[in-house]
């Protein structure tokens, strides 16, 4: 049967960055504890109605939020329900973000006994930029970080950065991405600053770089990260030879996934299923027995269809041309994006130009 992904979200931080509109609060031990336990009991809630049956998991990424605000003890206790509740092919990859704030040496080398890769949220190392972000690191504490990981066994590691800040320099932002180089990670996110409403950032009216200085710096990170021997299998991501991200892969493809714990989304039975934002509401709910489910959005197959070319197309391998052929619409579009050099048809492949990488949101748009 086809595999599935899994998705667990801790909604812990040290404190809100000014660009996060995530539904993330502080740490406090009560709550905490009691969200710890919830966890547990919505995995075998959702076993016990059998999500998984007869199925493999191909990835577990615990997100967040930062779970890394947990101890060592409380994550390895995750990974294990994990493992008790659903069955893991054995490649399976199972990943950890973490704030380089909440690291140490100890409680690594515990966590790397049942996970496998570990993505790191760095933003930047520009310790200017760092204390504009709120990330409470240095750039000298991001570069021990992960030297830490290093040692504690961790041979798959990602680093996410964020380019297009507030007056930017294309000097600034190689640095950055040198700094990243040089620490020789395997996998690389950049991300464009979005100023969304509700963050502190749209609060104190923070403003973007013009259009063309954000394609520039998408561009220069294109040509140095390749440069370096990083390929670029999706629109933000980049890896060494091995390393692609399984579960970045699992949304690009439309597979499904679960997702557990505080405002997670599921894709299952041609479904969209959103988990309740209330963390109060989600303890109750899972302590009484109920899968805590505040709404699901049934996905009919057109709209899968078109989902699975939208997304698809993000990847740098793009779609087989065949994925067209299921509505005339889709062919047609995509004829006139080939003229309009937005997408280029590659033997029985079509993808993305690089212009049409820089113009991505507008290519899906013209999918809808």
């Amino acid at each position: 049967m086809t595999p599935f992904g899994l998705y667990i979200d801790f909604p812990f931080c040290i404190a809100r960055c000014a660009f996060c509109a995530f539904n993330v609060q502080g740490f406090r031990e009560g709550i905490s504890e009691r969200y710890r336990l919830a966890l547990r009991k919505e995995l075998a809630l959702r076993a016990l109605h059998g999500v998984g049956d007869g199925r493999e998991v191909v990835s577990l990424y615990l997100g967040g939020g930062t779970p890394t605000r947990y101890s060592a003890q409380v994550i390895t206790e995750i990974v294990s329900s994990c493992h008790q509740y659903f069955r893991f092919r054995s490649d399976a990859e199972i990943t950890i973000e973490a704030h380089p704030a909440t690291m140490t040496i100890a409680a690594l080398r515990e966590i790397r006994e049942g996970v496998n890769r570990l993505s790191m949220g760095v933003q930047s190392f520009s310790d200017a930029y760092l204390t504009l972000l709120g990330r409470n690191h240095t750039a000298k504490e991001a570069i021990a970080a992960f030297d830490m990981a290093r040692k504690a066994g961790f041979d798959n590691i990602g680093i996410d950065l964020i380019y297009a800040l507030p007056n930017q320099s294309l000097g600034g932002w190689t640095e950055t991405l040198q700094s990243a180089i040089d620490l020789g990670p395997e996998h690389i996110s950049i991300y464009c600053l979005s100023i969304e409403e509700g963050t502190l950032f749209h609060k104190r009216g923070v403003l973007l770089p013009s259009e063309e200085e954000q394609v520039a710096q998408y561009e220069l990170a294109q040509r140095v990260l390749c440069e370096a021997g990083y390929q670029q299998y999706e629109i933000s991501n980049f890896s060494k030879a091995g390393f692609t991200s399984k579960h970045n892969l699992l949304y690009w493809n439309r597979a499904e996934t679960l997702g557990i714990g505080l405002s997670a989304h599921s894709y299952l039975n041609n479904e969209h299923i959103e988990n309740t934002a209330s963390i109060i509401s989600y303890c109750e709910q899972v302590e009484a027995q109920h899968i805590p489910i505040q709404r699901v959005t049934p996905v009919g197959i057109e709209e899968a269809h078109t989902d699975r070319i939208i997304f698809g197309l993000r990847k740098r391998e793009g779609i087989k041309i065949t994925d067209l052929h299921w509505l005339p619409k889709h062919e047609q579009t995509a004829n006139l994006l080939i003229e309009s050099g937005l997408l280029v048809a590659e033997e029985d492949r079509i993808c993305l130009t690089p212009r049409g990488m820089l113009l991505a949101d507008q290519v899906a748009e013209a999918f809808l």
